[in-house]
């Protein structure tokens, strides 16, 4: 099963594209034409805007493509924010996935996914990567094969 969110990423792209553009239509016309009547609401819609920017930055979206098989899991994640665009992967052997789980951060509004391996008896923690930006789609087959994966490591199945 191979998990892609390529599409909501686009769009979330564009988003980030968006709002700069959007300020600088907001404060433009400020520099530009020395606007003094309704500077108020014109500052107050650019500190908004901003402040939207910043917001959606801390929320983290990642491009990501998982793929969870009988050999592996495989997680490739980048950041999708123009801040943040480290690439990062990670590989475990299927059998040495111990455990995961979804923990909500930010009351709620960031899901951070944690895959568990179990090595020589060692239970290790990978680091989190954000699951935001996937569909609920994709984020209810990603949940079921990993939880497939676990139960068939403990023995459950």
């Amino acid at each position: 099963m191979e998990i892609e969110n390529r599409k909501n990423a686009r769009r979330i792209k564009l988003v980030f594209f968006a709002i700069p553009f959007l300020f600088v239509l907001t404060v433009g016309p400020l520099l530009i034409f020395d606007v003094d009547a309704g500077f108020e609401i014109i500052v107050g819609f650019a500190v908004f805007i901003a402040l939207l920017y910043l917001g959606l930055n801390m929320l983290g979206f990642n491009y990501l493509k998982i793929k969870v098989d009988k050999k592996s899991v495989v997680v490739k994640y980048f950041g999708l924010a123009p801040i943040n665009k480290e690439y990062k992967a990670f590989k475990i052997k299927a059998g040495e996935v111990h455990d995961y789980k979804i923990e909500p951060k930010m009351g709620g509004l960031k899901k951070m996914m944690v895959i568990f391996r179990n090595d020589r008896g060692e239970v290790y923690k990978y680091p989190a990567v954000n699951v935001n930006a996937l569909n609920k789609k994709d984020f209810e087959e990603l949940v079921k094969a990993l939880g497939i994966l676990v139960k068939i490591n403990r023995g459950l199945t």
